[in-house]
C-alpha cells in the first residue's frame, strides 16, 4: 500500500489562489494521515472489492471506512514502534516469496504481473510489511491475554454435538459501542442495528449495507467471515447460526463490542473425524556443543572420537554422563524416550527419519552442536485423541483471541488522541 507522494491537482476555485496540493484529513496521536494516502487506499480498496464482486458503497461512505479502518492500523503501528517491533528483510522476502508461489509464479513473474496491473513489488512489499507489523501487534497484545484450560477442553468435548461436523458460510455487520458504553450509547447503536435489520428485511444489499456501514474489520469484504466449522464459531455466534436458514439474517445480537447481524449464506456438511497415525521413534544422543575452550572444529572431533568409542563396545549411557552437553537427559545415559514429529530440531529429526533400528548417527550438527544419536526403537502411535484435543484447544484459542480482539480494538482507539477532520468536515 505504497503511498502516493503527489496526489492530482484539484480544480482551481480562483486561478490567482493557488491550491495545496495534499491536506490532513486525520491526526492520530502525534501522527498525520494526508488526503494523499486515504485516496491512494480507497482506490486500492474499490479494485480489491470489485475484483470479488462485492458491491462498492457510495464515494463518501467508502472514504469513511477506510478512513478509520487507517486510524485503527495507525494506533497499532504506533505500538509496534514503542514496543521496537520490526519485521527484517528475510521475514519480509519469505512472506512475499510465498505470496508468489501461492499465485503459481516465480518472484520476478510476481513482480512482472503487478507491473502489468500498475503496482510495483516496492509497493506491495510495504505493504506485506505493514500488515505483518499489525499481525505481531495483535499477537502480542490479544493472543498473550488469552488462555484455554484442560477443564475448557474437556467440556467443550462433553458438549460437542453434531454441529461440529457442519461448516457455516458467514457474513456480518458490526454497530460498534465504545468502551463502558452509556445507556443512551446502547440504545443509539440498537437502534441503528434494528433499521439496517429492516433495510435486510425490505430487500437491501447485506454486501453493500456492510461495506457502508458496520463496523466489523470485514466490512469492506461486505461482512464475509468466510466458512466456519459449527465448532469454531465465534462464542456470540454458537447459538444463533444453527437456528437459521441458508440466506436468512438473524436479529441485532448484543455483544460487548455492539450489536451483530449474522447472515447464514450457505452450509455444507463436515468431514468426519479421521485417524491420526504418527511415528514415533525412541532414540537417545550425547551433545557436544561449543564453548570458550572448545570451537566448532574441536567439538566436531570429540563427537567423532565418543562415535567411534561406542562403535567400539564402550557404554553409550556411560559415554552421555560424562560428555553430553544435555543436563536434561546426561544423567539418563542420553536417553529421550519416544519423540514425535515436531518436537525435535529439524537436523535432528531428519538425521533419525534415515536411520534403521539399532543403528549409531555420524555426528549431527544442529544449533546447539553436534550429535551422536542412536535409534532404539521406532512404532507408529494412534494419536487422534491427542490430536483432537489440540484442534479443540486451538479452535477455544481461536475464537477468544477473535472475541478479544474486537473488544481490544475499541479500547486501544479510545485511549488514542484522534481528530477524524474527514468526519468532521475540516478543510
Amino acid at each position: 500500500m505504497g503511498f502516493m507522494l503527489l496526489m492530482a491537482l484539484t480544480p482551481l476555485v480562483a486561478l490567482a489562489q493557488p491550491q495545496p496540493l495534499d491536506r490532513i484529513v486525520a491526526v492520530v496521536n502525534k501522527d498525520a494521515i494526508m488526503q494523499s494516502q486515504l485516496e491512494d487506499r480507497v482506490t486500492q480498496v474499490s479494485q480489491q472489492m470489485a475484483s470479488r464482486n462485492v458491491p462498492v458503497p457510495d464515494e463518501d461512505d467508502l472514504r469513511r471506512q477506510v478512513l478509520d479502518r487507517m486510524i485503527v492500523e495507525q494506533i497499532q503501528l504506533q505500538m509496534a514502534d514503542r514496543a521496537n517491533v520490526s519485521i527484517d528483510d528475510t521475514q519480509l522476502n519469505a512472506a512475499v516469496r510465498e505470496i508468489a508461489e501461492n499465485n503459481d509464479m516465480s518472484l520476478d513473474e510476481f513482480a512482472d504481473s503487478l507491473e502489468q496491473d500498475g503496482m510495483s513489488l516496492a509497493a506491495v512489499r510495504e505493504q506485506v510489511r505493514r500488515e505483518m507489523l499489525l499481525r505481531q501487534v495483535q499477537q502480542s497484545q490479544v493472543a498473550s491475554r488469552v488462555n484455554v484450560t484442560d477443564r475448557e477442553v474437556d467440556r467443550y468435548l462433553e458438549q460437542q454435538g453434531e454441529s461440529s461436523d457442519t461448516a457455516y458460510h458467514l457474513a456480518h455487520i458490526l454497530v460498534s459501542l465504545p468502551e463502558s458504553p452509556t445507556p443512551e450509547q446502547v440504545e443509539q447503536a440498537q437502534t441503528e442495528a434494528r433499521d439496517l435489520y429492516r433495510q435486510l428485511q425490505d430487500g437491501a444489499d447485506f454486501e453493500q449495507l456492510a461495506a457502508a456501514d458496520s463496523d466489523g474489520e470485514q466490512a469492506l469484504s461486505g461482512g464475509d467471515l468466510g466458512w466456519r466449522r459449527g465448532d469454531q464459531l465465534p462464542t456470540i455466534f454458537a447459538d444463533v447460526v444453527p437456528q437459521l436458514a441458508d440466506g436468512e439474517v438473524s436479529e441485532p445480537v448484543r455483544s460487548p463490542s455492539g450489536f451483530h447481524l449474522v447472515k447464514r449464506i450457505e452450509t455444507r456438511g463436515g468431514q468426519s473425524e479421521q485417524q491420526t497415525v504418527v511415528t514415533e521413534n525412541q532414540v537417545r544422543h550425547i551433545l557436544i556443543g561449543t564453548n570458550p575452550n572448545r570451537n566448532d572444529e574441536q567439538a566436531e572431533a570429540l563427537a567423532e572420537d565418543i562415535r567411534q568409542r561406542i562403535a567400539g563396545g564402550e557404554s553409550f549411557a556411560e559415554l552421555a554422563q560424562q560428555y553430553s552437553d544435555d543436563d536434561g537427559s546426561a544423567l539418563d545415559g542420553g536417553e529421550l524416550g519416544w519423540v514425535r514429529p515436531g518436537q525435535m530440531v529439524p537436523a535432528f529429526e531428519d538425521a533419525v527419519s534415515d536411520m534403521d533400528v539399532g543403528e549409531l548417527s555420524q555426528p549431527v550438527r544442529s544449533r546447539f552442536g553436534y550429535h551422536v544419536i542412536e535409534l532404539e526403537d521406532r512404532r507408529q502411535k494412534d494419536v487422534t485423541r491427542d490430536a483432537q484435543r489440540e484442534q479443540v484447544r486451538q479452535t477455544l484459542f481461536q475464537r477468544k483471541v477473535n472475541d478479544e480482539l474486537e473488544a481490544w480494538t475499541q479500547e486501544i482507539r479510545s485511549g488514542a488522541y484522534i481528530d477524524n477532520r474527514l468526519e468532521d468536515g475540516q478543510q
